[in-house]
């Protein structure tokens, strides 16, 4: 098994062979990597699983393509990342992360920037995964 610091620059190194990264917007970028644990709570939260921070570099596979995410936060149901490019709802995508490989389906992406797509997404089962046991 590859250790933390080896797989965090695998994922550097391939972040620089992606096809297209998203751009940090500005007042993003200052403390954007800062963050960590449990996210605050708001009292209008409508959520059904509590967020956690989850900020990294990681690569997104859309089809053949190869894109340059950053990844914002993670809960029981899914996760939000930044993304390059705009991705459609019930789009499947493949999440790779340091230590972890994750299949999502999207749920919502809006434009925030120029390069820079807010999204968020459900974890996704790939068929075939579960068998029936009867």
């Amino acid at each position: 098994m590859l250790g933390r610091d080896h797989e965090q620059e695998l994922i550097a190194g391939l972040w620089e062979c992606a096809s297209a990264t998203a751009r940090l917007p500005e007042p993003m970028s200052k403390d954007f990597f800062v963050h960590r644990g449990p996210m605050p709570l708001h009292f209008e939260n409508k959520r059904n699983y509590h967020r956690y921070y989850l900020r990294t570099k990681a690569l997104l596979k859309r089809g053949t393509a190869l894109l340059g995410t950053y990844t914002k936060d993670v809960s029981r149901q899914g996760v939000g990342f930044l993304s390059p490019v705009q991705l459609m709802p019930k789009e499947r995508v493949r999440l790779h992360l340091p230590h972890a490989e994750l299949s999502l389906e999207v749920a919502r992406c809006r434009r925030v920037d120029q390069g820079c797509f807010d999204c968020g997404a459900r974890f996704a089962l790939e068929p075939g995964l579960i068998s029936s046991t009867n």
